[in-house]
């Protein structure tokens, strides 16, 4: 029950992909999986980002506030950790267990993800 109820809610998120290009094992996981629940969560995970992140001064330039939030999400486990929590919480016991077993390569491609999501998210009146 539970698993079809999250994969309604991420159909409603899909991803145009090319289903020519043959794909790794951990790349069709990353396409199917966890980028459209980063798309689901984005609002969320970036208002969670900028409340932790209020009392900073974020870089003007786009290279330099893709480096701040790297950063930020390298020395503050916590912060890192309630985001992929956010998105691990909407996986399937299937999807959550396949995780566990590419736990170094999937979470490096999901901070890499969620750096460019916050990125993109973080509004210009911010910077």
């Amino acid at each position: 029950m539970r698993t079809e109820q999250l994969y309604a809610l991420r159909s409603e998120m899909e991803i145009p992909l090319d289903v020519e290009r043959s794909s790794l094992e951990l790349e069709q996981f990353q396409n199917e999986c966890l980028r459209p629940i980063l798309k689901f969560q984005h609002a969320a995970l970036l208002r969670y980002f900028m409340s932790q992140s209020s009392e900073a001064k974020y870089p003007p330039l786009e290279k330099d506030l893709e480096n701040f939030v790297r950063v930020k999400l390298q020395k503050e486990m916590v912060l890192r950790n309630v985001l992929m929590g956010m998105i691990l919480g909407l996986m399937s016991v299937e999807e959550i267990d396949f995780f566990a077993r590419h736990k170094s390569e999937l979470s490096r491609r999901l901070v890499n993800m969620l750096v460019q999501r916050l990125t993109d998210g973080i509004p210009k009146t911010c910077i």
